[in-house]
């Protein structure tokens, strides 16, 4: 399906954005001035080498962080002025999060891991729901399953699975191949690239691997804090 909302809202953007990290003996400028604009239903590929600042930007854009000076907006919420509370309903509201580490509870079925989202949110009909995504991920003969019954890749569709749990419009990825070989990291990108292209979903990647930016509509490199 031909994405149609590239030229639409800005559903990320951050203008100006410093991050300084103090200690008792010296500061870390983790972020420099960081200007962007990723739009909605957008791809986009944050590369870098180690210690660039490629974390602490996808932190600022989850939420999981607030700029030391800047401005950041998120589906048109900016962030900076927000309460605690209010950026984790942000977050729960709008974001999905897949890490390097899968971060799945391992007294939990693989089902009831998806259905943890929902439980925060208080959604109805959470088992028919995580059933759906699981089957959209292709492993849903595996609901019952505990994360150490399953392989890596599958461990990671289930973290997929989970990250779309609220139905969010933004998917953040954290090094989503990185503890996977070849064919698994291959067809869990196919997967992210098919959320992107067929429901719109704004994906934002970080990654060290080149191979990796094939899949996106264009590449943001970072390096010392500052965008290139």
């Amino acid at each position: 399906m031909e994405k149609t909302k590239k030229e639409g809202i800005s559903m990320i953007e951050l203008t100006d954005v410093h991050k300084i990290y103090k200690t008792e003996f010296y500061e870390v400028h983790a972020l420099n001035g960081v200007t962007m604009k990723i739009r909605e239903g957008e791809f986009v590929a944050i590369m870098g080498p180690s210690g660039s600042g490629k974390s602490t930007l996808l932190n600022m854009i989850g939420c999981l962080d607030k700029p030391t000076t800047g401005e950041v907006i998120i589906n048109g919420v900016e962030t900076s002025r927000l309460s605690d509370r209010q950026l984790t309903e942000l977050r729960r509201d709008s974001i999905g999060f897949i890490f390097q580490q899968y971060n799945l509870i391992p007294t939990l079925t693989v089902l009831e891991n998806v259905e943890l989202p929902m439980i925060f949110r208080g959604l109805s009909e959470r088992k028919r729901r995580a059933m759906e995504l699981l089957k959209l991920v292709g492993i849903g003969e595996l609901r019952d399953r505990k994360p150490n019954e399953i392989s890596g890749g599958q461990q990671q569709r289930v973290a997929i699975a989970r990250a779309l749990a609220n139905d969010p419009p933004i998917l953040l990825c954290d090094e989503p191949t990185g503890n996977l070989d070849t064919k698994s990291g291959r067809d869990v990108m196919k997967i992210i690239s098919r959320l992107n292209e067929e429901k719109s979903v704004t994906v934002v990647l970080v990654t060290h691997d080149p191979a990796l930016s094939d899949y996106t509509d264009r590449v943001v490199r970072i390096r010392d804090g500052r965008v290139e």
